[in-house]
């Protein structure tokens, strides 16, 4: 706890007079761009499986946590220390099951307790069923999201299967609003797919935020063997064609599989 309270003091340093001047004029709302970096940061971590990277981006996002806590201090709201009784608290009563007497014997049955302590000891009920969900969420992780509390309505398709139909019925119609040069059309039918997209995803218990984030990371860096590649060449892929391009590529990801 020593060093805790020592990380505390410098955040409350920073911010107070004579302290770190860009520190001092950081408020909640500017400070939102940073969280969601470093929250980015901590998942590259994982991704990269380094634990020595995930220990440093771990610290930077608990220093974001640290600061809008501070910001609270200094507003007469609460304090870090507040944040933690918190959170040992709501992990206390929405694990009866290990801190009672409640029995839960699988992941299932402590996710259906877990809602239900929400709605019932908490009362985090919503004017819909799908309602709760931040609109501040990445798209796809909100479409998941949302869709996941509308199975729990029985609201779904009984198998992936019948996802992969319904995602034929939305390619085709967006064929139909390409054909029919209408932008409004095209668009639409473009987020209907990334929907139907979002939900095989969750159906097979997978992220498509993350999942995303990782064909991001494998198309960049395919293209960048691409490049090595022909540089060693002596082709220049901004004057290349599109059939030496997909011969590029081809080599790319052998070298990179």
């Amino acid at each position: 706890m020593d060093g805790f309270r020592k990380l505390t003091d410098i955040m409350a340093r920073l911010r107070s007079k004579g302290g770190c001047e860009w520190d001092r004029a950081q408020t909640r709302d500017t400070l939102r761009q940073y969280l969601l970096e470093e929250t980015y940061e901590v998942i590259d971590a994982i991704h990269k499986q380094d634990s020595a990277l995930l220990k440093e981006e771990l610290g930077d996002l608990l220093f974001q946590i640290l600061f809008h806590a501070q910001i609270a201090d200094e507003r007469g709201e609460f304090n870090i220390h507040d944040v933690i009784v918190s959170i040992t608290d709501k992990m206390v009563r929405r694990h009866p099951h290990v801190f009672g007497d409640a029995r839960a014997d699988n992941p299932q049955a402590v996710a259906l307790q877990w809602e239900h302590i929400k709605q019932t000891q908490e009362n985090r009920t919503h004017s819909s069923i799908i309602g709760g969900i931040p609109k501040s969420f990445p798209s796809l992780l909100r479409a998941a999201k949302v869709s996941k509390k509308a199975s729990g309505a029985g609201f779904d398709w009984d198998s992936p299967e019948h996802v992969l139909e319904k995602l034929d019925e939305e390619l085709l119609e967006l064929k139909e609003a390409m054909a029919g040069k209408r932008k409004d059309h095209i668009e639409h039918e473009i987020g209907d797919v990334l929907l139907t997209l979002a939900n095989l995803a969750r159906f097979l218990d997978m992220n498509p935020e993350l999942l995303l984030t990782m064909a991001n990371n494998r198309f960049e860096q395919r293209f960048q063997e691409m490049e090595k590649i022909a540089e060693k060449s002596g082709i220049c892929i901004k004057e290349s064609n599109m059939e030496t391009l997909n011969r590029l590529w081809e080599l790319a990801k052998k070298q990179s599989s």
